[in-house]
């Protein structure tokens, strides 16, 4: 039993050290990507109409869900 929770936080130990280097290794590419992006857009000639549904906005959120109004039902 002590074996499993043994191995149980090794793995978490190493879960974390490899969201640490995930993280380390996003920001270290992060400045070439936005080039290679930058560089697509104008070589595509997209807009930002065009990537509005890819593009991540300021804002309202996906949490907050648009209200609809509810149907009218006709009197009798």
């Amino acid at each position: 039993m002590s074996n499993a929770k043994q191995r149980l936080s090794e793995i978490e130990a190493q879960e974390k050290a490899f969201a640490e280097e995930k993280k380390q290794l996003l920001k270290e590419t992060k400045k070439s990507d936005l080039e290679l992006v930058r560089k697509l857009c104008k070589q595509h000639g997209f807009t930002a109409t065009n990537l509005r549904d890819y593009l991540v906005t300021r804002g309202k959120g996906d949490a907050e869900e648009k209200k609809v109004a509810p149907k009218k039902t006709p009197k009798k």
